[in-house]
């Protein structure tokens, strides 16, 4: 009788140790890529800000524009501010909202200026826009794959076998949308 009550406090406790065990793995390791979730976002905004940042002088240059380029600009400015006011307040959903805002915007923009080159006082100009839409294209793209690989790894983390049973509280991240980027950009007649 004995015996047996030592193999059932014996399996109790090696049942106990894995649940535990599983428990704190699962919990650790949410942690961990939750972190590197926040991590990446922080990269994808700071890719951003400098791409509007530097957009932001191009803006300010193309003071001659027609009225079409002139309201893209417009756009982008409103957004940009809006943009900038959702990542003071820790609003990720509406400052990605706002960015999806200003790359749509910078790709017709790009298309209108692409186009009709020669409508616009300075080739110079013209040629130094596209190489820096191009480039922060570019580090946007990097920052948003990474951010979206960071994301994958999370949501899988949370969301198989063991792991759900412990973190099923814990919501998914959404994946950042590469729509405005690498597109075939639309023309204007």
């Amino acid at each position: 009788m004995r015996k047996v009550y030592y193999y059932i406090i014996g399996a109790i406790a090696l049942v106990s140790i894995a649940i535990g065990g599983t428990w704190i793995g699962a919990a650790n390791g949410e942690v961990e890529k939750n972190n590197n979730v926040v991590e990446a976002t922080g990269s994808v905004h700071a890719r951003l800000i400098n791409r509007y940042e530097k957009i932001d002088a191009f803006v300010d240059a193309i003071e001659s524009a027609n009225e079409a380029v002139l309201s893209f600009l417009g756009v982008i400015r409103d957004a940009r501010l809006a943009y900038a006011a959702a990542i003071a307040a820790n609003n990720n959903d509406l400052a990605r909202e706002e960015a999806d805002i200003i790359d749509t915007t910078f790709v017709n923009l790009v298309a209108l200026l692409e186009d009709n080159p020669a409508t616009y006082q300075t080739v110079n100009l013209y040629a130094d826009f596209m190489g820096e839409f191009s480039a922060s294209t570019n580090a946007v793209t990097y920052a948003i794959e990474s951010f979206n690989q960071k994301v994958n790894l999370y949501n899988t983390h949370i969301q198989t076998f063991p792991n759900l049973i412990f973190l099923s509280k814990k919501t998914p991240y959404k994946i950042w949308s590469l729509d405005n980027y690498n597109a075939t950009l639309p023309t204007f007649n």
